[in-house]
């Protein structure tokens, strides 16, 4: 065949597969399309040429922007198009080994810890980062908010840095030691090669803020919730290398799964809570405690396992002047604890497998805070809504734990612990231990960075907890309430693409972009995959990527992968472009029994449509159309036929992002 055929050919064969996008075209379709196309070709040239489209370098789905820092990911075998990981993908880890002790007089916690750091990459690491996340309060550090002058303090104080047998002067830049922020940089004398480890000894001691409790804190009368506390070495990744970005009290987290020994020492009266299990319960706990918690694990009614009373009546910890608490916690992003010597203890349990594993769920507080005697219940019913309903997938973990602050609200996650305030309202107070909880699975489960992508876990967690609460005495117009605070904002030149990287959000509207928006558009996402093709999505989503590290692209291209469709007219406007969700009724007329109805997407955000009809008769009639009328239209007519006379269409509802109103009421 001359030259200038198989390039024309090939050419052909270009437009009709669109070679520049990354739409899956499975081997029977496309073997279709080459006989048809090119059945001038040999038969050996297209079995190279489909080997050839096979390998697809392209790596999103149709007409979504990709970065080159993450393409290169793809075109390595990192991540694949169809939103699996690819076969080439790697992650670090660490083991951690450490000891502390929590002095509650001074407001100390002061530790030891051995780090094996193990470089899975293909990289060679020529120096590692850590995290020291009490910096936040050094003098002259940077912080996304004005903390005062009250508490600021010298940071973390390290005692002992010692790295592979050298010990490191961190106070010298000639020893290679160097900390900017609330990180400290760590040039290696022996570059770390792929596939070896390193050995870091770390000796370190810092005071836990009384007044700028920033996650965590001294929440005075004995009651501690410790958290982003131990020097943690940074995320080394596929996409930016090592993860430099400070912790300035905004964003959150981002770290890899690691393996956790770690012993608390406290006065013996205390009690400690944390991640991971207890492995010395006898060592600390008297008999009547253990017996109950043993009850506890397959009860599905409350079991009050200490009360404020036992701990007066000292029939809670075994009678030592001080006791070593020791957990373990392997695959997990992170560890907390929390500890009292008064709270009340409150536990149930809930089965979420079929299997018949069950899950603790735990409610620590102080005796009388108005809504926590239900703490345990309503944690339960999270553990058996997000087990069995949505997403549907069981909860991973052996417990959960939700510690009370006694502060007014608001709340903060850890992997299998949550530090919550005391809401008022019964309904904000389920809705509270909810969404913190959620956070288990988005983003400690499912390893998202929180710092790049928050409307990734703080999104779902304010999702998920919209049927439970609605339906909760108390709790009705929450869904509204999410829609309304998005819609509030939508449209403003302060509102960023939900794609921008999180740390580039500032002020009131990190909490849209965080939270309202990427709530809004997962209800639009329901609704338009149905809640059945959307839980086996989630679900395939969460299957996939748990235990690693899935970009918003591995999230959409699942979806589109399990939808067997390319959604990229809902991801593009939803999380890519600036815009706002307006609809408008355009024209309504009646001729007869004939009536037409024209809707006029305005804004650039696609939304279902509601429509209400009210008739001269008093009567109403509802029409509901998919989102997915706007795929390919800014315009849709709905025609029906009807002998009652129209008196008044309106159009969307409350939980529908609408950021003009004016535009959906014609009356006739």
């Amino acid at each position: 065949m001359p030259k200038n055929l198989i390039i024309s050919k090939l050419d052909l064969l270009g437009n009709v597969l669109n070679i520049n996008s990354i739409i899956k075209i499975n081997y029977p379709e496309l073997l279709t399309i080459i006989k048809t196309t090119m059945k001038n070709l040999t038969i050996s040239f297209c079995f190279i040429l489909l080997l050839a489209f096979s390998y697809n370098s392209p790596a999103q789905s149709k007409g979504l922007y990709i970065p080159l820092n993450i393409k290169k990911s793809f075109d390595a075998g990192i991540r694949s198009i169809d939103g699996n990981p690819g076969k080439n993908y790697w992650q670090n880890y660490s083991d951690y080994k450490i000891k502390a002790e929590l002095l509650p007089d001074s407001s100390t916690l002061i530790g030891s810890e051995e780090i094996t750091y193990h470089n899975a990459s293909p990289d060679t690491l020529d120096h590692l980062v850590i995290r020291l996340y009490q910096d936040i309060l050094k003098k002259g550090g940077v912080r996304e908010f004005d903390i005062g002058n009250t508490e600021l303090t010298n940071g973390v104080d390290v005692k002992l840095l010692i790295v592979d047998g050298d010990t490191l002067d961190v106070t010298s830049g000639d020893s290679g030691v160097r900390r900017s922020g609330t990180n400290m940089r760590v040039r290696l004398k022996k570059a770390l090669a792929p596939n070896s480890e390193i050995h870091l000894k770390i000796d370190w001691s810092f005071y836990i803020p009384k007044i700028v409790k920033i996650r965590m804190g001294n929440y005075g009368e004995g009651e501690f919730f410790i958290a982003y506390w131990y020097p943690q070495i940074s995320v080394y990744d596929d996409i930016d290398g090592w993860d430099n970005i400070d912790y300035s009290g905004q964003v959150e987290f981002y770290n890899d799964f690691s393996n956790y020994e770690f012993d608390i020492t406290l006065p013996g009266n205390y009690v400690v809570w944390a991640t991971g299990e207890l492995q010395n319960s006898e060592d600390v706990f008297q008999k009547n405690v253990l017996d109950k918690i043993t009850k506890a694990k397959i009860s599905d009614e409350k079991v009050n396992i200490i009360s404020a009373n036992d701990f007066r009546e000292k029939q809670v910890t075994n009678n030592n002047k001080t006791n070593i608490w020791k957990f373990r916690a392997n695959d997990v992003s992170d560890v907390s604890f929390c500890v009292s010597d008064s709270y009340v203890w409150d536990a149930a349990s809930v089965q979420v497998h079929n299997s018949g594993r069950r899950v603790l769920t735990n409610a620590v507080y102080e005796e009388s805070t108005t809504n926590y005697e239900n703490g345990a219940i309503f944690s339960r019913m999270t553990i058996d809504y997000l087990s069995h309903e949505l997403p549907g997938y069981p909860y991973p973990y052996p417990h959960i734990t939700s510690f009370c602050n006694k502060s007014g609200g608001g709340g903060m996650e850890t992997p299998m612990m949550a530090n919550d305030g005391a809401p008022k309202e019964a309904a904000k107070t389920l809705g509270l231990i909810f969404h913190e909880i959620t956070h288990t699975l988005f983003p400690f489960y499912m390893g998202v960075n929180e710092r790049k992508y928050a409307w990734m876990d703080e999104g779902w967690a304010s999702f998920y907890l919209t049927e439970i609460v609605d339906n909760y005495p108390g709790g009705k117009g929450y869904k509204a309430h999410e829609v309304s605070g998005y819609e509030n904002a939508a449209g403003n030149e302060m509102e960023l693409p939900l794609i921008t990287p999180s740390f580039s959000y500032k002020g009131q509207y990190s909490r849209i972009g965080f939270y309202n928006k990427p709530a809004t558009a997962y209800y639009e996402l329901k609704d338009l995959l149905g809640r059945d093709l959307f839980k086996k999505a989630i679900n395939s989503y969460m299957e996939r990527w748990h235990g690693k590290h899935p970009l918003p692209l591995d999230f959409f291209n699942t979806f589109n992968n399990v939808a067997g469709e390319d959604l990229s007219w809902f991801w593009n406007p939803w999380f890519y472009e600036y815009g706002f969700p307006d609809l408008a009724l355009k024209n309504v007329s009646q001729k007869g029994n004939d009536v037409n109805i024209t809707i006029e997407k305005v804004g650039n955000l696609p939304t279902k449509i509601e429509l209400t009809l009210i008739y001269t008769d008093g009567t109403k009639e509802e029409i509901n159309k998919s989102i997915k009328e706007w795929k390919n239209n800014n315009l849709v007519e709905i025609k029906l036929n009807t002998s009652k006379k129209l008196k008044e269409v309106s159009l969307g509802s409350p939980e529908i992002p609408d950021v003009n109103r004016n535009n959906n009421i014609i009356n006739m």
